[in-house]
């Protein structure tokens, strides 16, 4: 699974969130392999009880496979209730973070609309 193999996400990109986030990503890892898939499949799967169409940027040919497969996936009350239910919000981290102080960040756009 890519976050064993992928030790840097959680010591240098999620250090600070992954003890908080640790029990969304076990249940994760749980309901994939009930379904015999991938985590990636079940979050797309998930995202699919949000939103109509979910948007993917998808790089690399097992990114689709992953989608492909999450279209197939209907997550039942009880492993969307599962995914769910340990969330506790926190400051954002990574990427995210870091774009939160770059100049032209979406924030400023929506404050500057919101002006108008």
């Amino acid at each position: 699974m890519r976050r064993k193999q992928d030790l840097f996400s959680e010591k240098d990109k999620y250090g600070k969130t992954v003890n908080i986030d640790r029990p969304i990503i076990d249940e994760v890892e749980k309901i994939a392999q009930n379904h015999n898939t991938s985590m990636a499949t079940i979050a797309l799967a998930w995202l699919k009880t949000k939103v109509t169409t979910p948007i993917v940027g998808a790089t690399k040919a097992h990114h689709l496979d992953a989608l492909e497969e999450a279209i197939k996936i209907n997550l039942s009350k009880d492993e969307v209730h599962a995914l769910e239910a340990p969330y506790k919000a926190h400051d954002l981290e990574g990427v995210m973070a870091d774009n939160r102080d770059r100049e032209h960040n979406w924030t400023q756009y929506l404050t500057n609309s919101a002006e108008k």
